[in-house]
């Protein structure tokens, strides 16, 4: 009994190891992504970055177009579980629809504030996966830790039919695009400096602001087309 112990140990302890190896190298190859980008940096710099060899990073990941998108599986899914943690995907029934878009503007803000380097990163792996060869399937693991998202932006959809906060008319995925996407996109220009006439270290914040207004302003209101007609 106590050798059939000592072997589970030892092979949990193998696992742990394991895991924690792992981590480093995603961390590391987070890290150095983000100062020098995708393109850029070849597996062997993320070996040496990590302080390992490269058969070990390879024997984790094949290749670079794997480890870039078990990098961004993890700091989504990180950053998504925090988020799931202050507002649970069951409170949705609990506000009004407006008020889960408001949510979720706001949480792109905070990014923009506090995690510059996520949506930095974000922005160029979704330049870097379209210029490789990748198919969809690899990328199912992304998709997967952006389930909840996407759950609960779909349930923000349907509840705004049933509580007229925000306007129906317009198809769900162009809705999408048009307010959420469309935020978080130019939160990403601002956080990596592509904006035009933009200055080094400074808090654009309350543009993003006065952004996320002018969605509101339109989504809120049913006769949106009607009102610019008249105007």
């Amino acid at each position: 009994m106590r050798k059939k112990e000592n072997r589970e140990y030892a092979r949990d302890r193998r696992e742990e190891r394991k895991d924690e190896k792992r981590e480093k190298i995603l961390n590391t190859a987070f890290r150095v992504f983000v100062e020098r980008k995708i393109e850029a940096v070849s597996m062997g710099e993320i070996a040496e970055a990590a302080g390992i060899g490269r058969a070990t990073l390879f024997r984790y990941y094949p290749n670079k177009l794997e480890l870039v998108i078990a990098v961004c599986t993890k700091i989504w899914k990180d950053y998504l579980d925090r988020l799931d943690q202050s507002r649970p995907i069951s409170s949705i029934g609990e506000i009004p629809a407006v008020g889960r878009l408001i949510f979720t503007l706001d949480s792109y803000i905070e990014l923009y504030q506090n995690h510059k380097e996520l949506l930095c990163y974000n922005d160029n792996f979704n330049h870097y996966v379209s210029h490789v060869s990748c198919e969809e399937a690899q990328l199912e693991k992304f998709h997967k830790a952006l389930y909840s998202v996407d759950t609960r932006l779909h349930m923000m959809y349907e509840k705004a039919k049933q509580d007229g906060s925000f306007r129906t008319d317009i198809p769900e995925e162009e809705f999408m695009r048009s307010t959420v996407h469309a935020m978080m996109t130019v939160c990403a220009y601002y956080a990596g400096g592509f904006i035009w006439g933009s200055e080094a270290n400074r808090d654009y914040t309350p543009e993003l602001l006065r952004m996320k207004e002018m969605i509101l302003d339109y989504v809120k209101t049913e006769n949106g087309s009607e009102k610019r007609e008249k105007s």
